[in-house]
């Protein structure tokens, strides 16, 4: 079985750093990394809904991407150079594809996403990540995404 080379805590410090805009303290919060998964959590807010009150698209897709996204971070790691991390593969991991399939109309609430990668190489990282509201049982949404690993 992989290991996890970041910690939830090396994480945001990572997203703190590196990406401000997903960062704790914003809409999308780390709540747990491990081997090869993580789950976040989208935070609502009235910004988030569409027409007819529910949670739109864009932002279940996002969570999705930024779900998979913090689950190959974690797993590769950014390197043992604090001022270089941003320069890492795990770090310049890119989407190259990303289906989503909605499922069920999502209440006007928080979004969770459990991540799990399927394949992690060397070049490539396929990944899965099924949406639910908080509280609830029911899939809202399940994704399948691909990225691009830039060589280390």
């Amino acid at each position: 079985m992989a290991r996890t080379l970041l910690t939830l805590e090396q994480v945001n410090a990572f997203l703190s750093a590196h990406f401000p805009q997903i960062g704790p303290g914003r809409d999308f919060v780390v709540e747990d990394v491990g081997p090869m998964s993580a789950r976040l959590r989208l935070v609502y807010r009235d910004e988030h809904l569409r027409p007819g009150g529910t949670i739109s698209g864009p932002s279940m897709f996002a969570l999705a991407d930024v779900a998979i996204y913090v689950a190959i971070l974690a797993q590769i790691g950014v390197g043992d150079d604090p001022a270089r991390a941003h320069l890492s593969s795990g770090s310049l991991a890119v989407t190259t594809n990303l289906n989503i399939n909605f499922l069920r109309k999502p209440e006007p609430a928080d979004l969770v996403c459990d991540a799990r990668l399927m394949k992690l190489g060397k070049r490539l990282a396929v990944g899965e990540g099924w949406l639910h509201s908080a509280g609830a049982e029911e899939p809202v949404a399940h994704a399948v995404a691909t990225y691009s690993i830039p060589p280390g």
